[in-house]
């Protein structure tokens, strides 16, 4: 269990990038005191536009909260309705492949019986 917990965090400081987490010392006030940093946030999923206490706390994400998708991996983009589409597909499969058992399983019997 060790090694499993060592290995997810190896792998998640690999593979997180640092530049997703807050930054400091840059003084943006042009006061010239380092003594107070600024913090500034680079993450894809926040819109720092905004306001961002405006959207907290709902159960559904309100329109105008968060970002349209950019890069290729984001939310709501071409490969979230492929990844939609794929599971679909998969799902309608198994249904038939049971169905199919089913049927292959009834006509058997019904051979037995006659």
């Amino acid at each position: 269990m060790r090694r499993f917990v060592l290995l997810v965090l190896t792998a998640f400081s690999v593979i997180s990038p640092t530049s997703a987490f807050a930054t400091s010392t840059d003084d943006t006030t042009g006061t010239g005191d380092s003594a107070t940093p600024t913090t500034a946030i680079d993450n894809s999923f926040l819109d720092t536009e905004r306001n961002l206490t405006e959207c907290l706390n709902n159960s559904v994400e309100l329109p105008g909260c968060g970002r349209a998708p950019t890069q290729e991996g984001d939310r709501g983009g071409a490969l979230q309705l492929a990844t939609f589409g794929i599971l679909t597909l998969a799902i309608a499969f198994i249904f038939w492949r049971v169905a199919k058992g089913i049927r292959a399983r009834d006509a058997a019997i019904a051979a037995r019986i006659r």
